[in-house]
């Protein structure tokens, strides 16, 4: 199918194209277009064929890969569905395109954060290393995006009360999407270090920035990643053991069981001391048990 070059896929029905009903130079000039529209038509063709046959989409990734961080959110967001279906497909296929993903983990627009760091998600599984070298980038992301103490009041100048409401329920809303965009990248920061720990040690002092982060599923996947890297360098981790003693104190008692494995897996019986104590004195039986266990472990591998 052939269309006027100054508009490139006019008149595409682009849910049921083909590949062999469109030239794909004009996918191209569509996804390079100036024109928001045209772009988009150009993003959702790719997607259809990202859904049927990765080795349709696979000419136009690098054009669609520098999409993801478009400025128009609807463009951006359909440019990571294709990355995402491909991820689905091939991971391998996005081998020098994961830098766009990793570039919007601190994105204002958080749809656009959370489905990147979902599709980082599904690389990381099994293609570790296209992901680890953006992952002080992933961490950057995730501090930058911390949240506040709680939903912002709705200003006084609103005086609807079910327009109050629905303000309310947006806050919310888009707070909880928020969290499990932060969430996902956090699991993605934990699954680098267990795969590549080699290419994420260097990111110690990045990680240390979330150990005090409001969210304890954040802080408490900055420890695991911190227990990951430890086994395998533990000249890296160990010069940050009191900030890991420190974790012990969390509010969480999950916080509080992570840094102990942590412990365990760095295996420097300068914690037993600190173990002894929570295994008498913490509130949750099972941190306790963990705590007397760890410390044993640690004193007899010393």
């Amino acid at each position: 199918m052939s269309t006027d070059a100054a508009d490139p896929l006019e008149g595409v029905d682009t849910d049921s194209v083909t590949p062999d009903e469109v030239d794909g130079e004009e996918i191209e000039d569509a996804l390079a277009s100036s024109n928001p529209m045209t772009r988009q038509r150009g993003v959702e063709v790719c997607e259809t064929f990202a859904e049927s046959d990765v080795d349709a989409v696979r000419p136009y990734l690098d054009a669609v890969a520098t999409l993801v961080n478009d400025g128009n959110a609807a463009i951006a967001l359909r440019a990571i569905s294709v990355l995402d279906a491909v991820a689905d497909a091939e991971p391998a296929a996005l081998e020098g395109r994961t830098a766009s993903l990793a570039a919007v983990a601190d994105h204002d627009i958080v749809d656009v954060q959370l489905t990147a760091g979902v599709a980082l998600g599904k690389v990381v599984v099994e293609r570790a290393d296209l992901v680890a070298p953006f992952v002080e980038r992933l961490i950057a992301g995730i501090r930058e995006t911390e949240l506040s103490g709680g939903i912002p009041e709705v200003p006084d100048v609103v005086d609807h009360e079910a327009t109050k409401q629905t303000i309310r329920e947006h806050e919310e809303q888009e707070r909880e999407r928020r969290l499990s965009a932060r969430r996902t990248l956090s699991n993605v920061v934990v699954a680098v270090t267990q795969e590549a720990p080699d290419e994420a040690v260097d990111a110690v002092d990045d990680l240390l920035t979330l150990l005090d982060d409001r969210d304890p599923e954040v802080a408490g996947c900055a420890v695991d990643a911190l227990g990951e890297l430890a086994e395998p360098h533990p000249e890296a981790v160990e010069p940050v053991l009191d900030e890991l003693l420190e974790c012990l104190d969390h509010d969480r008692s999950s916080v509080r069981a992570r840094a102990i494995r942590a412990l365990g897996r760095l295996g420097d019986d300068a914690a037993v001391p600190e173990l002894r104590t929570m295994a008498e004195e913490d509130d949750e039986e099972n941190v306790r048990e963990l705590a007397a266990e760890t410390a044993d472990y640690l004193e007899d591998a010393a």
